[in-house]
């Protein structure tokens, strides 16, 4: 079946989400954290659920007891069914990175995993947004480390077509809060937060078996698994030394997914150590290939990229993606048979 966003294909404004943002060079200073929780993010810590306004899930996306998310994703291998991942909780017009509404919109039509950004606040909030600056994706102006989360809550984000939306800047607990029996999410981990502070958020949020770090050095993995065992950590393993020396040093391969890197081409070798290994390998289609899809409107290479064996493909066309795939799978059955639905 069609679906309505299938027309990202034909508009131009989603090649503007095809742009890498950079990171800020040069040294940061982290303030060490108060102990003091402000009202705002005290406020924010308490939603058991989302409002009413907001759309459930198509496929709610529980894991069995005792299973995390790459559990999950092994039995969707098993059944070769791939999985999307949506960028930055997957934008389209109306719907800015990062917002809370935007997640429950992605997920009302179909099961994806949502990857997201987590920064930090001046007052040592944990918050949901890609740049440092506000410039880009909200009404306001400044960088997220020098603004309270009280000063961010005045602000409203913006899409991608420039359009102001009513939507906020979530924190991390108010995510993490809605997504408990509603979502998988993937925790982009940016500079101005230590991966100690992130995997502790997961702990207290009760979030292990639906929440996942994103790291890029084997240091940052190592350092995440010192805090606990059981966090799931997402890491670029395109080296097989790497997952080698990860496995060596106590890392339980079976919380790890392997990020194979964006990929320019279908290139099956980058991930066939993973999979002779078990662990699931996540492709990205951003920017290069996308925009290719963009510009053809040709979308056969995502399916070969599921053929390839990858047990998730990271896109900022997310609708496209699933499209694409539901021609050689039932993304939802499989997903309600793997969530024991």
């Amino acid at each position: 079946m069609l679906h309505r966003y299938r027309t990202a294909l034909l508009s131009p404004v989603f090649a503007l989400m095809l742009a890498a943002c950079p990171e800020p060079v040069g040294e940061i200073e982290i303030p060490e954290p108060s102990g003091v929780v402000s009202e705002a993010e005290r406020r924010l810590a308490k939603t058991e659920s989302a409002p009413a306004t907001l759309p459930e899930p198509l496929v709610a996306a529980v894991a069995p007891e005792g299973q995390f998310i790459p559990d999950v994703l092994r039995c969707l291998m098993e059944r070769e069914v791939t999985l999307v991942s949506a960028h930055r909780g997957g934008v389209e017009p109306g719907y800015p990175e990062h917002a809370i509404e935007t997640f429950a919109n992605t997920l009302s039509g179909g099961p994806m995993l949502l990857e997201m950004d987590v920064r930090r606040t001046a007052d040592g909030v944990l918050v949901m947004m890609h740049d440092e600056s506000l410039d880009r994706t909200t009404n306001g102006t400044g960088n997220i480390s020098e603004l309270t989360f009280a000063e961010l809550s005045a602000f409203q984000l913006v899409d991608n077509e420039g359009e102001l939306t009513p939507y906020r800047i979530p924190s991390l607990s108010e995510v993490l809060s809605w997504a408990r029996g509603r979502a998988f999410v993937q925790l982009d981990l940016k500079r101005t937060v230590p991966v100690e502070e992130l995997v502790e958020a997961i702990l207290a949020n009760d979030a292990l078996s639906y929440a996942m770090v994103i790291t890029y050095e084997a240091e940052d993995a190592l350092r995440a698994a010192a805090v606990s065992d059981d966090v799931v950590i997402s890491i670029q393993l395109t080296d097989p030394e790497r997952l080698g020396a990860l496995t060596a040093a106590g890392v339980d391969p079976a919380r790890l997914i392997g990020w194979a890197g964006v990929q320019r081409e279908l290139d099956p070798s980058v991930w066939a150590h993973l999979l002779e290994a078990g662990i699931p390998p996540v492709a990205g289609t951003l920017w290069h290939i996308d925009s290719a899809v963009l510009e053809s409107g040709d979308t056969s290479i995502y399916a070969g990229f599921a053929d390839a064996g990858v047990a998730m493909i990271a896109s900022d066309l997310h609708w496209t993606v699933y499209e694409a795939l539901e021609e050689r799978q039932d993304t939802a059955a499989a997903f309600r048979a793997c969530t024991a639905q």
